[in-house]
């Protein structure tokens, strides 16, 4: 049997360097504003309530508006606002949420919730 030869080597090395780019950037553009919502606002809610314990988003009752303009100095690419549990110690209560987020590489920017 022969040995490869250069340009099949090349060829071969070319094809694995522009597969692999290709691969990782289908897994880098998974993009999950909601979940972004969820950390950001358990985040701001411990720092203001040491009692709290989880903010989780119903993911069925959620709608997205593009907004795409600066909100003070701040850019703002969505709008995300519906409904949401807010659990602190003894307590789990059914909330309403809007959260403002940055878009794709970026992170969401405010969240806020109102008792329903």
């Amino acid at each position: 049997m022969k040995a490869a030869g250069p340009r099949a080597l090349l060829a071969g090395a070319l094809l694995l360097a522009l597969a692999a780019p290709a691969e990782a950037r289908r897994f880098k553009s998974r993009f999950d504003g909601i979940r972004d919502c969820e950390r950001t606002g358990a985040i701001q809610f411990l720092r203001h309530n040491p009692a709290f314990r989880r903010f989780v988003i119903d993911r069925s009752a959620v709608d997205v508006e593009k907004y795409a303009d600066r909100v003070g100095s701040q850019f703002v690419s969505t709008v995300y606002h519906g409904r949401a549990t807010y659990e602190a110690a003894n307590i789990s209560r059914s909330t309403r949420f809007i959260c403002l987020h940055g878009g794709m590489g970026r992170r969401a920017v405010f969240v806020y919730t109102l008792p329903e």
